[in-house]
C-alpha cells in the first residue's frame, strides 16, 4: 500500500475505502487493516476537533468586533 497523505476527512475517507478494499480482497494483513483503521479514525477525530476549534475561534472573533464596532 502507498503511504497516502491524510490531510482532510475526504482523503481519511478515502484511505478507509482503499483498505476496505484491500482487506475484502485478501491484499493486506487483518492485524495491518486494523491498525491503518484505527490510525485513520484517530486522525479523524482530531482533524474533526481541530476544524470545530478554528470555527469557534472565528465566531469568538466575529462575536467580539460586532461588540466594539
Amino acid at each position: 500500500m502507498a503511504v497516502r497523505s491524510l490531510k482532510t476527512q475526504e482523503d481519511i475517507r478515502r484511505a478507509l475505502a482503499h483498505v476496505y478494499r484491500e482487506l475484502e480482497a485478501d491484499r493486506v494483513d487483518p492485524g495491518k487493516a486494523r491498525v491503518l483503521i484505527y490510525c485513520a479514525l484517530s486522525l479523524s477525530q482530531v482533524l474533526g476537533e481541530h476544524d470545530l476549534e478554528k470555527r469557534v475561534e472565528a465566531l469568538e472573533t466575529s462575536s467580539q468586533l460586532r461588540r466594539t464596532a
